[in-house]
């Protein structure tokens, strides 16, 4: 009888594990920091970005940084005080790459990357990019909150080694419940692709460069 309890004892202790990590699931991939003044805020693209470009907006305004950089449109902006009727207000140059177009096609090319890399890894290397060229040493990173424990693992990856100054802060604009029981299908769908993802870039990266 010994003998028939044990194998018992590991499924439950394998279904226990399985149902902590997918309790926990949501809440670990809510990573965020403080922020302070950067060099460059970088807007990372996603079917949500319109909270996404509003929480950059939201640190523009507050003048947390000298450049906007949106690597997925291949586009740096500077930022500047405006005087207008109704004070002094943040404005965005143009794209600073427009004067440059050889510079602006090599900067974000799919075509140039392997078929396998992800969406978002291509956005940081040419965001990677983008700040070497125009001396920019430090950044705060935007996105939807599910995707910020992912960025955190990429830009830990492709900026190893450097002195950087990095910052991430999700949009609070988004609903991203951190309490499993609150998520909707849709949300459980978002946060398997993210660990798939995840996952699957951990793989790569490790034979890749």
């Amino acid at each position: 009888m010994k003998k028939r309890k044990k194998p018992s004892r590991i499924i439950i202790l394998i279904i226990l594990l399985i149902a902590g990590a997918a309790v926990y699931a949501p809440r670990y991939l809510l990573y965020s920091t403080d922020y302070q003044k950067v060099d460059t805020i970088v807007l990372l693209l996603g079917p949500d970005f319109t909270a996404r470009r509003k929480q950059a907006s939201q640190l523009i305004d507050e003048g947390k940084a000298d450049y906007l950089i949106i690597p997925a449109y291949n586009k740096i902006s500077r930022i500047s005080d405006k005087v207008t009727d109704k004070g002094i207000v943040k404005s965005l140059s143009p794209n600073l790459l427009m004067h440059d177009p050889g510079k602006k096609k090599k900067i974000l090319n799919p075509s140039s990357y392997p078929d396998f890399y992800e969406d978002t890894h291509m956005e940081i290397l040419a965001a990677k990019k983008t700040m070497a060229d125009f001396g920019l040493k430090s950044a705060t990173f935007v996105s939807s909150p599910y995707h910020m424990r992912r960025i955190k693992l990429i830009v830990s990856s492709e900026f190893k080694g450097e002195k950087r100054e990095f910052y991430f802060v999700p949009t609070v604009y988004e609903k991203a419940p951190a309490n499993f029981w609150e998520l909707s299908s849709v949300e459980w769908k978002k946060v398997g692709r993210e660990y798939t993802k995840m996952i699957w870039f951990t793989l790569y990266s490790r034979w890749a460069k």
